[in-house]
């Protein structure tokens, strides 16, 4: 599940930091404006996950139009896939057998079916989309 936030880019003392406005505490920084994005992607992912992992709601992202940027600062979307993080359990499930046949002729994943079936069960969905 790919998963989209505005975050804020800072020059500042000859390095940058991030900050997301729509996650309290989201923050990181770097070296050089293509190391401090890359880091972006990396505190973003860790962020939603521990949210995801106290069984909180996810934040709305707000409108990338709606942030302002200093003069030395940029304005960016960053995006990460949570679907791939963190660490993997293997499930057994049961299913009709002509049902398993059907979808494995039809090369269907089944882990990422069960994983964007419990994404929606459970409530946890993409964001609306974020108007630009």
């Amino acid at each position: 599940m790919n998963l989209i936030y505005p975050a804020i880019f800072h020059y500042e003392d000859g390095g940058y930091w991030c900050e997301f406005p729509d996650l309290d505490g989201c923050f990181t920084q770097g070296d050089s404006d293509l190391e401090v994005v890359e880091n972006a992607k990396e505190a973003l992912e860790g962020y939603i996950i521990s949210i995801l992992e106290r069984n909180e709601d996810l934040p709305e992202p707000s409108a990338i139009k709606s942030l302002d940027a200093g003069k030395d600062d940029f304005l960016t979307y960053v995006s990460c896939d949570i679907s791939n993080s963190g660490k993997f359990v293997r499930k057994n499930v049961t299913l009709p057998e002509w049902l398993s046949r059907r979808a494995e002729k039809a090369s269907i994943n089944f882990s990422q079916t069960l994983q964007e079936s419990l994404f929606q069960k459970l409530g946890i969905m993409p964001q609306k989309t974020v108007a630009v």
